[in-house]
Parts: C-alpha cells; structure tokens; sequence
C-alpha cells in the first residue's frame, strides 16, 4: 500500500511537468533570427533641424534584418522584450538618452518592426510585455537612431558609439543585437554653440549722489554696454539673440540695494536699469528683449547691448549710506 502510495504521487508530478513544458513558453513561427545580428554602418552625415530641447533634432533608421520571423503560442503570463547596454555612454538626464562628445547632443536608440501593428512604433529599451496567447509578435527589423538636443547650446563634429541589445521571450534563446563603432558626422547650420559676453564682470561706477537729488529725481545716469559673441552657426540672416536679467528687484528694471535694510546701507532708493530707449530692463524669461546684431567675424557673430543705471526714490525717506547692487544676465539663444 506504502508503495502504490508513492508511485501515484510521483506520477502526479511527471504529468504537471509535462503540462508547464508543452504550453507555457513562446515559440517562433518562422526560422528564428541567428542568435546575433551586427547593425549596418550610420549614414557618414546627419544633419541637425530645429528641435526643443529633449526632442529629436535628426533621425537615422537602419535596416538590419529581413527574415520575417514572429513568435506566439505563448501562455498567460508570459513576457517579452529587451533590454540595452550602450557601452561608454552616460544618461543624459532625459529618458532613454546618452551623452555623446558633441556639446548639446545626445543619442537614443529604439527598434521597430514598420508596418506591423502587433509591434506598435519604436520602442526604446529597456522595455517588457506581456505576451498574447493567440497574437504572433514579430521580431524587429529597423534600429532607429534619434539625435536629441540635450541642451541650449549645440555643437557639431564626429560622433561614435557602441551598444548591445538583447531581444528576449519566455522560453526563446536571447537574441544580440550589435552595433560596433557607429560613426556619424553632425553637421548643424541650425544652432550657435555658445554666445557669452566678451567681458564676463561689468562694473559700473554709479558715483556719489546727493540724497536731495535723488528725491528730486534730479541723478545722472550711467552707461553701460555689453558685446556678445556667438560662435558656432554661419546664418545667412543673424539669428535671435535675447537678454534677460536676474537679481533682487521688487519690479522690472528697478534693482534693490546689497544688504537692503541694514543700518549701513541707503534707503528709500533703488536702481532703475534700463535699456538705450528707457524701457526698464526685464527680469522674467517671457520678457526678454533683443539683442543688436553688429557684424560677423570669423568664427562669431557679434551682437551688441547697450544699457543704462542711475539712482532712484523707491519710496519712504530718503537716507544716505552703502548703495551698490549686484544683476547677473541671462542669454537666450538657439
């Protein structure tokens, strides 16, 4: 009895194994693809277009199988998908992004299968299903490489990488797919690569002023200038250039004093800034204001500022003391 006990028992076992085998793993229904796939050469030149930043400023897609292959009669439950190793690149900081050695531009690589609506668009890895019993998914044909604007300023040069990706499902063997020492030009007649001031600190001497006159309104102002120069795009009209500011204000264009409030220091006065047409400066993004294009260098466009700063009543009495202020710039471009 001992015995027939032990066998139904391990009969019991023998069948569920069987069951699991049979119907829990996916299976292709054409030739599988070889277990691994070298990615074609990129185009020797991308072109850049005009982009926001983290959206794509160029695309390349390639074509690196043909053979037709999709799997199914997979069971509930059971997944798929891929997974990436862009060997040397670092994130980005967008999703899916990699830092290349060309300033403002990163990488993205995704996989499709076109015109299939089982494999639904690119996808980029990392990225996991789960299967439909009944619904046979293809195996990718196309890379697609997407140039990403990563930042303000965008360079151009050469650009190569490497990277693995695998495509797995349940119970198929892993396919690798390889791309070794993909080498692109970026050519990009789109973007300056970077504008900054020709001198980095502007001091402005704003001189002693008698308090009487600063209650009458009666002060000089004094002229600044600012010359910008931005290298790295040969437009044939000059692109836009704009200038914002930053600093403690307590509106637009009128500049509070270091230190406000303590007993060494002015009050009841500000500094008004304004531009060359007395339109008080803007210290918000939406208002930035344009700035003069003055010639082409070279290696540069130059572009010019020009700028005012004189005292001001802000309210309350007027007292002597300490009365300097600091103001960064902000430059808008690209």
């Amino acid at each position: 009895m001992l015995f027939k006990k032990m066998l139904s028992t391990l009969i019991l076992v023998t069948t569920l194994a069987g069951t699991h085998s049979a119907f829990a793993a996916c299976s292709w229904s054409y030739p599988p693809p070889p277990a691994k796939i070298t990615i074609p050469p990129l185009a020797g030149t991308t072109s850049l277009s005009p982009a926001p930043i983290g959206q794509a400023m160029a695309s390349q897609k390639i074509s690196f199988y043909s053979g037709g292959a999709e799997f199914h009669y997979c069971a509930t439950g059971d997944k798929w998908g891929m997974t990436l190793n862009a060997s040397g690149l670092e994130p980005a900081g967008l999703p899916n992004v990699y830092k290349t050695n060309v300033e403002g531009v990163g990488i993205r690589i995704g996989f499709d299968k076109p015109l299939s609506g089982n494999w639904g668009g690119v996808e980029y890895p990392p990225f996991e299903y789960q299967t439909y019993p009944t619904i046979p998914i293809p195996f990718p044909e196309q890379v697609t490489i997407d140039f990403i604007r990563t930042g303000t300023a965008v360079g151009k040069g050469p650009i190569s990488f490497n990277f693995s990706a695998q495509f797995q499902a349940t119970g198929l063997t892993p396919i690798n797919i390889v791309g070794t020492n993909l080498t692109t030009e970026v050519a990009n007649n789109i973007y300056f690569s970077a504008c900054e001031a020709q001198v980095k600190s502007l001091i402005v001497p704003m001189g002693k002023v008698a308090s009487a006159n600063i209650r009458n309104g009666n002060t000089q102002a004094q002229n600044f200038n600012l010359n910008v120069y931005c290298k790295g795009l040969r437009p044939t009209q000059p692109a836009p250039v704009k200038i914002y500011f930053q600093g403690a204000t307590t509106s637009d264009g009128l500049l509070k004093f270091n230190d406000a409030g303590q007993s060494h220091v002015a009050s009841g006065a500000a500094i008004e800034l304004t531009n060359g047409k007395g339109t008080r400066l803007p210290f918000t993004p939406s208002k930035a204001l344009n700035l003069d294009w003055q010639h082409s260098q070279p290696d540069a466009e130059v572009y010019h500022f020009s700028g005012q700063a004189r005292y001001v009543p802000s309210g309350g009495e007027v007292k002597a003391g300490k009365a300097d202020a600091v103001v960064s710039y902000v430059l808008v471009y690209n």
